[in-house]
């Protein structure tokens, strides 16, 4: 078929097409310019026009009934066109808000902001927009872009979260009031702590030489050593309300330094030793047969957390053991804890690592602050650690934390031998004392549990008297073994014995 065929057939479907709208009613005229154009019959664009209009009507019901605030506004900020929540919320007439332009409405400091959004797309903003009289109106700012009057516009939906920005700021207000109480709180009972300890230390001063005196007769001594006991006992536990004082003030510290190690394990293994006898319950050391010679810790801290652990171990064991044990891989050391005591049940398990929360074994509840394990726990924390607990009630507690890459000498040291604690047998009447004076001295450091400041006493005072020389012998071995109980015993058998 030729081209000419082809464009024939298709104006002659054009004209059936429109003959048959004419006929069904559809098409009122057919006017013919340059083309044909088809004009619709009346009925139809009667309803066309109804709709548009029903259509408008409806948007602007909606638009002026809604009580969020509605700005329809130019690329520049121009307002085009508000609903009445604008009016009543922000207490302009229509005359003014239409020679407004929105940034007009809001603080200048927001003013590039709000222009930076309007070259955007869409975005959501909290603003701050200023009243007619003053007030402020904390908004939540919806910008969209559209098109108005066949020009690009903005529709910025408002809306006022006045009450809940108050709300959050008194919010905000009280946390920050209350945060400033606990601060405040924290630093009185830290002072208090502090203040309680002076006079507290005397008290203990005051037992401890009591308590060496000859002339008080079997009732008194009792009564002054249960003075002592009762006094050191409220010491620690004042030492770790102080302690936890400083760690919820976000004021404790962790102050590493290279250490000698054989030696801090040394005197931990003495005082747990001290404390087995006590309660005649085994105690044992396990080391390996090599440790590093230097390590990179807060010794201070470290004690600390070994001594509260095993305190907590030999506390809650009546009978069988209790074993501390030191492992090294590789570059990371742990210290680990078991015993056969109550153990703790599951489900409490996470609970005793909080402030205040203490065992309760069989009715009966140990005694101490409920805060050693939480001290411990928190600066473990510090030191990159945490604290590891194994245990079933009645079958004892096993407890151990690892310490990564505080080696720092690597070469190694055969480990010393510790066992149990054995008292050596001393030979008094062999020994020459020194003056009474120089033995309470002596004896004030070792029930202080200063073994540097015994070992610095006799590197003074060692060459004063060659007579003295044994008791300075047996004073320096027993105190770089950490022996300070038999440092104490030895001293006031000496006392005693110059008394009579």
């Amino acid at each position: 078929m030729s081209p000419d065929c082809i464009e024939l057939h298709k104006k002659l479907e054009k004209s059936e097409a429109i003959i048959s709208a004419l006929y069904q009613g559809e098409l009122d005229a057919i006017v013919r310019i340059d083309d044909v154009a088809l004009i619709r019959n009346e009925k139809t664009v009667r309803n066309t026009e109804y709709e548009l209009k029903e259509t408008r009507n409806n948007f602007k019901l909606l638009f002026d009934t809604l009580d969020d605030l509605l700005f329809i506004v130019d690329t520049k900020g121009k307002i085009i066109h508000f609903n009445i929540a604008v009016q009543e919320n922000l207490g302009y007439t229509s005359e003014e808000l239409v020679l407004m332009n929105f940034l007009d409405l809001h603080k200048k400091e927001e003013h590039a902001s709000i222009l930076t959004l309007l070259n955007a797309q869409s975005h959501i903003i909290q603003n701050i927009m200023q009243k007619k009289n003053g007030d402020i109106l904390y908004a939540e700012t919806r910008f969209s872009k559209g098109v108005w009057s066949r020009q690009p516009v903005w529709f910025a939906i408002v809306r006022d979260i006045t009450i809940r920005k108050q709300a959050e700021l008194e919010l905000l207000t009280a946390r920050k009031a209350a945060e400033k109480y606990d601060q405040a709180k924290t630093e009185f009972f830290a002072n208090m702590t502090h203040e309680l300890r002076t006079p507290l230390n005397g008290i203990l001063g005051y037992s401890q030489l009591l308590i060496k005196d000859n002339k008080l007769n079997d009732k008194q001594k009792k009564a002054v050593s249960v003075i002592l006991s009762s006094g050191e006992y409220l010491l620690n536990l004042i030492n770790d309300l102080l302690d936890f004082s400083t760690i919820e003030a976000h004021k404790m510290k962790i102050y590493p330094e290279a250490i000698q190690f054989m030696p801090m394990i040394q005197y931990i293994s003495e005082m747990g030793a001290i404390g087995a006898k006590q309660k005649n319950i085994n105690f044992g050391v396990i080391m390996p047969e090599t440790i590093p010679e230097i390590i990179n810790v807060d010794e201070k801290r470290l004690q600390q957390i070994l001594l509260n652990l095993l305190g907590n171990a030999i506390k809650f064991t009546d009978y069988g053991h209790v074993h501390f044990s030191v492992q090294i891989f590789d570059t990371t050391i742990r210290f680990r804890i078991e015993d056969t005591g109550c153990g703790i049940a599951a489900s409490k398990q996470k609970s005793i690592l909080k402030a205040f929360k203490r065992i309760k074994h069989k009715n009966k509840q140990r005694e101490g602050s409920g805060l050693g394990l939480y001290i411990s726990q928190k600066l473990l924390k510090m030191m990159k650690s945490s604290l590891h607990i194994e245990s079933k009630p009645d079958l004892g507690t096993t407890v151990w934390f690892d310490l990564e890459d505080i080696i720092i000498s690597r070469k190694t040291q055969q480990s010393v031998p510790l066992s149990t604690y054995t008292e050596m047998a001393i030979d008094h009447e062999t020994i020459t004392y020194p003056p009474v004076q120089m033995l309470t001295t002596v004896l004030e450091l070792a029930m202080s549990g200063d073994v540097n400041g015994i070992l610095d006493w006799i590197a003074y005072h060692q060459n004063i008297d060659p007579v003295y020389e044994s008791f300075f012998i047996i004073i320096k071995e027993l105190a770089s073994g950490l022996k300070i109980t038999e440092i104490q015993k030895m001293i006031e058998n000496a006392l005693r014995t110059s008394n009579d």
